[in-house]
């Protein structure tokens, strides 16, 4: 938080007045998987750019929550009766789920904000919550980070260029945060907000055989099996983990821990059936021995389950 306030005097006149910085890169609409992981050479200033993962099939979505204070992005099933922008600005309102809570995720959105209004106008959309943070005062940064993760995830499909936040129908943006007036608030898009993040991150992709409606419920000892890596298998650029689910179904946890710091993480926030997947990028710094755990939290009043592997990472 305290990197973000010190951010605001020297970055956000220039974004309020609608200025391009030739140094600020728009990492467009496709940038979906972004702070997905923050990675040791990034938090050390290195160059840690990689490809940007495929655009989310129909239905699936990707929605930024905090995590130590910074955006990350995290994966959500969207109703087929809504838009993929829409469809995630309310799971964002929903705030994380359990398995997110287990690893520290956190919105700056209040947990009592509703969507007042949502329209679309020419790739801009309109956004009207009924509370957000103020803009002014210690929780300057929140209002920040707020308006991150609205714009990053109404933008993250590709559909909307451009989003109009506004508060109780009261404009809503950088002008207020820097100490302007709020009369006239631009709409904004991520290029505009790319300041409030200080690291490039690696993105990655996961997915489940999802349960379908009418399967017979699960009713018997939840577990967990790791089809993939098998132990001690060196790995290099990525680990590519696959392996078998039973449960009554819910979200997965997978965490990369070494030396008993977890150093990447993954959700599958779905009701998983059987088969799942996970492609972890590792950090260019990292190599030695590490363990890949994969944790089904428990769900209706189920025990927990888990399963880990020891592998080797090739510096």
């Amino acid at each position: 938080m305290r990197r973000l306030l010190l951010l605001v005097a020297a970055t956000l006149v220039l974004a309020a007045c609608g200025a391009a910085d030739s140094s600020v890169r728009d990492e467009g609409p496709a940038a979906i998987g972004d702070k997905a992981v923050v990675s040791p050479a990034a938090a050390a200033g290195e160059d840690t750019a990689a490809a940007v993962p495929a655009t989310p099939s129909p239905g699936a979505a990707f929605v930024y929550f905090l995590r130590y204070d910074q955006p990350e992005p995290t994966r959500r099933s969207i109703s087929s009766e809504l838009t993929v922008p829409e469809g995630s600005l309310r799971a964002l309102l929903e705030g994380p789920s359990l398995a997110e809570d287990v690893l520290h995720y956190s919105s700056a959105i209040p947990e009592d904000s509703r969507l007042l209004g949502y329209s679309v106008l020419n790739r801009t959309a309109i956004v009207d919550l009924s509370i957000l943070p103020p803009t002014k005062g210690e929780r300057q940064s929140e209002a920040l980070l707020a308006l991150y993760q609205i714009v990053y995830t109404v933008t993250a499909s590709g559909a909307i260029e451009a989003v109009q936040v506004r508060q109780d129908g009261r404009p809503y943006g950088l002008n207020a945060v820097a100490g302007g007036s709020s009369a006239l608030e631009p709409p904004l898009t991520r290029a505009d907000l790319s300041f409030v993040i200080d690291a490039t991150t690696l993105p990655g992709s996961s997915g489940c055989a999802v349960a379908k409606e009418g399967d017979a419920a699960f009713d018997g000892v939840p577990s967990v099996t790791i089809a993939r890596p098998t132990a001690g298998e060196r790995v290099k650029g990525a680990i590519q983990l696959r392996g078998i689910v039973q449960s009554k179904g819910g979200p997965l946890v997978i965490r990369i821990v070494q030396n008993e710091n977890e150093v990447a993480n993954r959700i599958i926030d779905e009701r998983c059936s059987g088969s799942f997947a996970a492609t972890i990028p590792i950090p260019r710094t990292l190599s030695g021995p590490v363990e890949v755990v994969v944790i089904a939290p428990g769900v209706e009043g189920q025990p927990a389950a888990s399963a880990q592997q020891r592998v080797v990472i090739a510096g």
